[in-house]
């Protein structure tokens, strides 16, 4: 998630540099939030045990989920 957004914006300098329509604002700020978030879940997810791990596992996904959806698809 976190080479994805990083690509995203990296995308969008290189439109705003020549002109050309990039990723709108949505996709340039969603990328890196859900990426943020992706990330401490999973920071939780390695460093605990049991219910916690889980459900902080199942965060990751469900927010992979809802980024690929949103910000993907529409």
């Amino acid at each position: 998630m976190a080479v994805l957004a990083v690509g995203v914006l990296v995308v969008g300098v290189l439109c705003l540099v020549n002109g050309a329509s990039g990723p709108g604002a949505l996709k340039l700020v969603g990328h890196p939030v859900a990426a943020v978030i992706v990330l401490a879940l999973q920071r939780i997810a390695d460093r605990r045990a049991g219910k916690v791990a889980a459900l902080a596992g199942a965060g990751v996904l469900v927010v992979a989920g809802v980024a690929f959806s949103v910000l993907w698809w529409f």
